[in-house]
């Protein structure tokens, strides 16, 4: 059983076939597709992005994802967005973090909820570590992601707004 599978339980039957196939993905997938991106233009935001590797703002951008599920359970993804790289790795979340995935990005820790639908995956940003230590929500960002499916390729939509900030960025496209 992949992570989201044992997290979204029988709701996970629910999903749009593209996203029921990259989620029960047992042995490395590299996937290619395009994207549009905005980003943010003040410089506090301009910073975050590129501190991150998060994507820069284009129009039919290249895209590449390797999903990599790992013996122990987890899933590294290396996402590749033109020449702008970022990488993570997902795992489910436990001691007192049940039922969430928990994306670790650099020094952080990003506590998502799913929620299933005929239409979508849905990832709401709940919680956020740096280092280990939980940061006070009011400094948290909102992160949203939607999962679905375009015929027969995965469609993704990622916003990220930060609190002071604004919008950092926002991108959205296809794969497979």
């Amino acid at each position: 059983m992949t992570l989201f599978q044992r997290v979204l339980g029988g709701e996970f039957d629910r999903l749009p076939g593209p996203v029921r196939a990259v989620h029960s993905l047992r042995a490395r997938t590299d996937t290619s597709g395009r994207a549009n991106i905005a980003a943010a233009t003040n410089p506090v935001a301009w910073l975050l992005c590129r501190i991150a590797g998060l994507p820069s703002p284009g129009t039919e951008v290249p895209v590449s994802v390797s999903f990599q599920p790992r013996e122990d359970g987890t899933e590294y993804w290396d996402r590749r967005f033109a020449q702008r790289r970022y990488a993570s790795t997902m795992e489910v979340g436990r001691d007192g973090d049940d039922g969430l995935i928990i994306e670790h990005f650099g020094p952080f820790d990003l506590l998502f909820r799913l929620t299933a639908s005929r239409e979508a995956l849905r990832w709401s940003l709940v919680g956020w570590r740096f280092l280990g230590v939980a940061l006070p929500g009011w400094s948290r960002p909102c992160i949203e992601c939607r999962e679905s499916g375009e015929a027969d390729r995965f469609a993704f939509d990622v916003d990220v707004v930060f609190p002071l900030v604004g919008r950092v960025v926002r991108y959205g496209g296809t794969l497979g």
